[in-house]
């Protein structure tokens, strides 16, 4: 399970017609500890700056990253 940091985020209010009925939800620049950086979708609660993240399990017909905050 890949873990990163929260480097940047922001809630899409107006989403693309694909994703329109999930609007509102969270998106998210990663950065990994190798130093490089993803843009990934936020599941279950919403994270912050600094906050760390991990890799959610996903189907495979997935076509892009989903991460959720890591536990306390």
């Amino acid at each position: 399970m890949r873990q990163a940091v929260v480097y940047t985020e922001t809630i899409i209010h107006s989403a693309p017609e694909a994703f329109a009925a999930d609007a509102p939800y969270q998106i998210a620049l990663v950065e990994f500890a190798d130093g490089q950086r993803q843009l990934v979708r936020i599941l279950g609660t919403h994270v912050h700056i600094g906050d760390t993240v991990l890799e959610a399990d996903a189907s495979p017909e997935q076509t892009y990253p989903l991460f959720t905050r890591k536990p306390q």
